[in-house]
């Protein structure tokens, strides 16, 4: 199904387009028809697809001080992980801005975009599905997202899922500090508990 379909997809291009970089703004839409594309397979509905794909990356353009200081307005915790790399509260703060400025107020896409960058143990269908395809969307060109989309195409999303977050495990590590929350998040889809 074509994501322009999907009810509120034009209000969220345009507002990515005002808020974020073109290349950021590209990688949303890409991420959204990624995930629309095997929503089924992962249990979510092509509105969730769309909503959670379009807005994952919303607050992606701001600086280190500003997502420190929206974290504090929202009063998202932040740990280590998040003071020595502020960025990975895009998505927290961006789950925060959905759900009190859009009124998008289905508690899984909230979730989803909220983790989309670490993962958690016991995320659900929409969380595990952006992961994927944030991950894995088709103008991500490295071996391991070309990898992804293999294995979702031969063995399936549980499969495609499992590969992303030992592949994000391990490039972070050689990068830098491995939120432990993304270590948790492929331990627990490891032991089949996804």
């Amino acid at each position: 199904m074509p994501i322009m379909g999907t009810p509120r997809a034009k209000e969220f291009v345009k507002l990515l387009r005002e808020r974020v970089a073109g290349k950021t703004a590209s990688h949303c839409i890409f991420t959204a028809e990624f995930m629309s594309s095997f929503a089924d397979q992962a249990g979510v509905t092509n509105d969730q697809a769309v909503t959670a794909g379009l807005l994952h990356d919303l607050c992606k353009g701001l600086d280190k001080a500003e997502y420190l200081a929206c974290a504090e307005d929202y009063g998202i915790p932040v740990g280590e992980a998040q003071r020595l790399n502020p960025k990975l509260l895009h998505g927290p703060i961006a789950a925060e801005e959905c759900r009190r400025d859009l009124g998008v107020d289905d508690e899984a896409v909230y979730e989803a975009i909220y983790w989309h960058t670490t993962g958690r143990p016991e995320l659900g269908p929409v969380g595990r599905a952006l992961f994927l395809a944030d991950f894995a969307e088709p103008t991500r060109l490295f071996a391991e997202a070309v990898e992804t989309r293999a294995l979702l195409r031969r063995e399936g999303f549980e499969s495609a899922l499992l590969y992303a977050a030992r592949q994000k495990v391990e490039h972070v590590r050689e990068k830098r500090h491995v939120d432990p929350m993304t270590e948790a998040f492929c331990e627990w889809l490891e032991c089949g508990c996804g």
